[in-house]
Parts: structure tokens; C-alpha cells; sequence
């Protein structure tokens, strides 16, 4: 019987840049929370004695900064081989993208497979054959796993590839193969990596994602850690989630249904954050809260986002203090009842919410929207528009966001004021 543990993805040094930016964000949990993650790896590898550690791909952030991510994974590589603990890694997408670490030696117990060809490594005293492939370039789109050979007879074969696989929503397609491709194989395990949720593909043979080792931003909600897999005869016997991060995402979605004033609004709010807290399991919590639902005051919520967003926040301080930060509010609740009303009305006022509403979801179909969007570009600084940025615009449905939350913006303005009349 022996174990090892598979992980993936897992970024070092890759800032919480949905976080960092903000003011009130919680430093200390921020700051380099990826490798925390990743000593929480290298501490359950030596308490669980492990007989050795797969890392699936991603294993940097691209490029380093400076030496420091170096100096710090070959500490942490020593102290596994201290306890006689050899890591086995492929190189991602993002490996692919570093360019320091080729000119620098691997720790003695690390070793990373070639980007040539298949690459199959022995461990005569555990009966085990890993096969493996790195990326050779950041983007590799042949179907690296045809060219990985037929399992070992005897040996316990583990496939360790950084893949798409058949496609996933959110990710990028890199080294693209079916299920049928890795069954054919007739390994016992395939320790993949590139997709950030953790996901068990297949069981027979085990095909296993473990997900990032710490979530960056709100697409990344929920647990983040590796997998540790016990085999036993020759076969998986148990395959068990374990969680490594540090801060966790959450999304907090709130009913505002029929919510008739604003203390209602806060009371459903404060029930739903304290709803949440217990699946972070003690850990500071970075959340969304979401509005949804029809109520008779959306457009109050909408005129003034800023506001809200203000309120929310400093109720999520009064219950949780520096373990719960609002990284974001999103206001998606409708008042059809009172707004159908109002364009029932064949005025000026009536022509011009229709107007508003009348604007295409669709932001190609928006006469000057692209030259807008070009001029911001040109006046803020272009670190706030990162892939992990809520006004990422190169993300269509960031741009599809931000067109509605103005169209409701404007209309529940409109509303107030002629309400106020």
C-alpha cells in the first residue's frame, strides 16, 4: 500500500488581483495566499507520507517577477525531500510562458518531463510507471495524450498530462483529447491538470482534475485543494478531497422578492451572509453578494449602486470583521410591476425608459459602444482591465454586464426622480 497526492495548477505567486486593487481588502489573507496554499501541500505530503507528489501543469504564473518563487519552491522542495518525498511534474500553459526557470536547475527531487516527447519514469520499488508530456510552448493544441504509450503490465501506470480534455466552460482549449483517448490506455490513473474545479471525470479508470490549490477570484468559488490517493494490490482504493487554501471565494446570492424598503433588503442580506460563513470552514471569506428577485424597490437599489454597495459592505464588517470581505455587489433585481406602469404611460418620460431599455444586449449592436470602451482604455491604467478584473473587456459578458447594470442604473434613477414628484 502506498500513497501519493495529485495536484494541479498551482500558480505561484499569481497575485489575488480581484482583490489586491481594493481599498479595505484583506491584506494579510491576500498577500502571497498561493504559496501558503502551497505549504499546505508540502505539509500534508510529509504528514501523510507520501510516497511521492504528481503536480499536473501550472505549477508557475509565467514569468517571475524575480528569484524569490525559486528560492521559495526549492525550500519547499527540500523539506519533502527530507522525508525522502520525489514531485514529478508536467509544464503547463503557464510554465511554458516562464522563461527564468530555463535557465535554472531543478531541485535534486523534482523532476519534470520532457516537452519532446512522452516521457516514462520507473519507480521499480513501488511497481509504478508514470507517463508524462510538458508543453514545449504556451500554446499546444495537438492532442498530446495519442502519443502516450500502453500501460506497463505489472506496474500501477499513471498518465499526467495538463489538458482541456474534451472542453470545459471558462478555460482555454490546450492539448485537447476525448475519454476514450485516455481509457485506451489502459492506465489505472490519469492526474490531470489546466481545469481550476476540481472534478472526478471517471472512476473506472480513475480521471481525476484536483482544481487550482487556491481560488484567485470569483470563478473560483468554493474549496480549492489536491487529492490524496491510496492505492492498494494495484488498484485506487480511495481517492479523498483535501483542501489547501487559504481565503475562499463565495458567491452569496439574495432573494429580494417583494422586499418593500430597505431594512428588509439588509435583514435578508445579513441572514444570507451568516448563512455562508460556515463553508468557508473558519477561513477569511472573499464574497459577492448578488441581488436577486422582484421587488418594489429595485429601482431605489439601482439608482444609487455605490451606495448600496457601501451599505452592504459595512454590514458584512459589522459580522465578520477581517474575515469577511464584499469583494463585489451585483444588483440583478427587476420591479416589472411598478416600471410596467410607468411605460403604460405614452409621455416623454414613458419614451424615454423605453428608450433606454430598448438598448441591444448584444454590445456589437451599440452604435459608438467600441469607441467608448477604446477612450477608457486611454484614460485608466491598464492593470485594471486584467483577466481576473470585473471590467475585463476583453470578456464579452463583462461588456454585456456593464451594459445592463447601466441600463438599470439609469432607469432606476429615472424612476426615483419621477417618483419624487
Amino acid at each position: 500500500m502506498f500513497k501519493f497526492i495529485h495536484a494541479a495548477d498551482v500558480h505561484l505567486d499569481s497575485p489575488l488581483r480581484g482583490l489586491s486593487r481594493y481599498e479595505s481588502a484583506p491584506a494579510e489573507s491576500i498577500r502571497n495566499a498561493c504559496r501558503r496554499a502551497f505549504e499546505n501541500l508540502v505539509d500534508l505530503a510529509i504528514e501523510e507520507k507520501v510516497s511521492f507528489v504528481l503536480l499536473a501543469g501550472d505549477l508557475y504564473d509565467g514569468d517571475w517577477k524575480d528569484y524569490s518563487t525559486g528560492i521559495f519552491l526549492s525550500q519547499q522542495m527540500g523539506q519533502l525531500d527530507q522525508h525522502d518525498i520525489s514531485v514529478f511534474t508536467v509544464a503547463g500553459n503557464h510554465d511554458a510562458a516562464n522563461r527564468i526557470t530555463k535557465a535554472l536547475d531543478s531541485p535534486a527531487n523534482m523532476t519534470i518531463l520532457s516537452s519532446r516527447k512522452v516521457e516514462t519514469i520507473k519507480l521499480g520499488d513501488l511497481a509504478v510507471s508514470i507517463h508524462g508530456r510538458s508543453f514545449g510552448t504556451q500554446h499546444v493544441d495537438e492532442n498530446l495524450a495519442a502519443g502516450f504509450a500502453a500501460a506497463e503490465k505489472g506496474m500501477f501506470n499513471i498518465g499526467l498530462l495538463h489538458t482541456s480534455l474534451d472542453g470545459r466552460e471558462g478555460h482555454a482549449v490546450y492539448a485537447p483529447c476525448s475519454i476514450d483517448d485516455l481509457r485506451s490506455k489502459g492506465y489505472q490513473y490519469w492526474a490531470l491538470g489546466h481545469i481550476h474545479k476540481q472534478e472526478f471525470v471517471s472512476k473506472d479508470p480513475w480521471i481525476v482534475f484536483p482544481g487550482c490549490v487556491q481560488g484567485r477570484h470569483i470563478r473560483e468559488t468554493g474549496a480549492k485543494g489536491c487529492v490524496l490517493v491510496t492505492v492498494e494490490d494495484g488498484a485506487v482504493s480511495a481517492v479523498d478531497k483535501c483542501p489547501l487554501d487559504v481565503l475562499r471565494w463565495v458567491l452569496c446570492n439574495v432573494d429580494l422578492t417583494d422586499a418593500a424598503e430597505m431594512r428588509e433588503v439588509l435583514e435578508r442580506t445579513r441572514k444570507a451572509l451568516e448563512k455562508e460563513r460556515p463553508s468557508a470552514d473558519g477561513r477569511p471569506i472573499a464574497m459577492r453578494i448578488r441581488f436577486e428577485g422582484a421587488t418594489a424597490i429595485s429601482g431605489e437599489l439601482a439608482a444609487y449602486p455605490e451606495r448600496l454597495e457601501q451599505q452592504i459592505k459595512a454590514l458584512g464588517a459589522e459580522i465578520a470583521g477581517d474575515d469577511l470581505w464584499i469583494e463585489r455587489v451585483e444588483n440583478a433585481a427587476v420591479g416589472r410591476l411598478d416600471l410596467d406602469s410607468t411605460l403604460s404611460d405614452d409621455n416623454a418620460f414613458g419614451k424615454l425608459l423605453k428608450e433606454i431599455l430598448s438598448t441591444p444586449d448584444n454590445p456589437d449592436e451599440i452604435n459608438g459602444l467600441k469607441d467608448v470602451v477604446t477612450d477608457l482604455r486611454q484614460k485608466i491604467p491598464s492593470e485594471a482591465f486584467g483577466a481576473d478584473s470585473v471590467l475585463n473587456l476583453d470578456e464579452n459578458q463583462t461588456v454585456e454586464r456593464l451594459v445592463e447594470e447601466a441600463k438599470n442604473m439609469l432607469v432606476g434613477r429615472l424612476l426615483s426622480v419621477e417618483g419624487a414628484k
